[in-house]
């Protein structure tokens, strides 16, 4: 199978719950800001890259999980790929999407603004990083639904 995690920039919400689900991020505590800005690809995805696939390793089943910013078209994401594997028939691949724009919360969006889209980094990226801290305790959540229950994620 594989698992994507999508949020609007693909840097923030959906590589931290990847994060989570991979166990790269604790699930008996909230992470300390060091350590959430560690993560490969948080806050480092850039505008141009929206819409690209960035890998983030296999889970224990051996799935690859990756993670993808999707911008406006967040909605559209799900019906764009079910079209897509349509085509294959009976043998489509497996393919989960865990949508994580419900954590993007309006601190999220400002410290992502500030860092990714006008490159004021200093400020932006513990100011995002802080409020995804904030939201952890959701972003664990959707990560243990899809453990929990695969099967409706899946497209």
């Amino acid at each position: 199978m594989m698992i994507v995690f999508q949020c609007f920039g693909g840097t923030h919400t959906s590589v931290t719950a990847a994060a989570i689900y991979l166990g790269k991020l604790p699930r008996s505590r909230r992470p300390r800001l060091e350590e959430l800005l560690a993560l490969p690809y948080f806050d480092r995805v850039e505008n141009g890259e929206l819409g690209i696939l960035h890998y983030l390793g296999r889970d224990r089943r051996h799935n690859r999980v990756f993670v993808l910013g999707s911008s406006r078209w967040g909605a559209s994401v799900r019906e764009l790929l079910s079209a897509l594997l349509r085509f294959y028939g009976p043998e489509k691949p497996a393919l989960a999407l865990i949508d994580c724009t419900s954590a993007v919360t309006w601190p999220v969006r400002l410290g992502g603004f500030l860092s990714r889209r006008l490159h004021l980094i200093a400020p932006g990226r513990p100011l995002v990083g802080r409020a995804i801290l904030q939201n952890y305790p959701r972003l664990l959540r959707l990560a243990e639904q899809f453990e929990k229950d695969p099967a409706s994620y899946l497209l």
